[in-house]
């Protein structure tokens, strides 16, 4: 579990710095240049689910789109709170709690003109949905300090984005949550 958060969490940060040297190569600033092909979101919302076994938390993402020249393929990731997880650490069984998703976005751009784009992505990715371990006797999360075993399951959506200028605003709706972005293009 450690490993593919680790994994997730590099492929994202270098998702991040690779549209960042993309966008420092273009010499000029226009929109359909080099420059602002690559968008940094946020956003919350709410949860699809109200009963009693939810999460209380607001759901909430935080993610990274790019679109490479010349092409009309959009790529991004994703991490989300959202959902609910059976949590069986720190000598809890079953109890409720947020569950984590790590998304992979893939989709295209729509529109593009030198102010406005519109781009669209299907959301694959998975989520957690339970974590147990044996009880520790000394307040470890697990019985001697050791990682807890999380099941996981799959994740699935879409997201669609509006852009004028810098300024991006846009909807993200999953089987679990539904979420409204605001973030910027660079």
């Amino acid at each position: 579990m450690i490993k593919l958060k680790s994994f997730i969490a590099t492929m994202f940060v270098a998702g991040l710095f690779s549209g960042h040297a993309m966008a420092q190569d273009g010499a000029g600033y226009a929109l359909n240049d080099t420059t602002a092909r690559s968008t940094f979101y946020f956003g919350a919302g709410t949860s699809n689910d109200d009963g009693l076994d939810a999460a209380d938390e607001t759901p909430l993402v935080i993610g990274f789109t790019h679109q490479p020249m010349n092409s009309k393929m959009v790529w991004g990731l994703d991490i989300a709170r959202e959902g609910t997880m059976l949590d069986s650490t720190y000598g809890q069984d079953r109890a409720v709690s947020s569950a984590i998703s790590f998304n992979l976005l893939v989709g295209r751009n729509f529109v593009e003109t030198a102010k406005y784009k519109v781009d669209g992505a299907l959301i694959l990715g998975v989520r957690e949905e339970a974590q147990d371990c044996p009880a520790s006797f000394l307040g470890y999360q697990c019985y001697a300090d050791t990682d807890p075993e999380t099941e996981y399951t799959g994740n699935f959506g879409a997201l669609a984005t509006i852009s004028v200028e810098k300024m991006v605003i846009g909807v993200r709706a999953t089987s679990e949550s539904a979420q409204v972005l605001v973030g910027f293009r660079f």
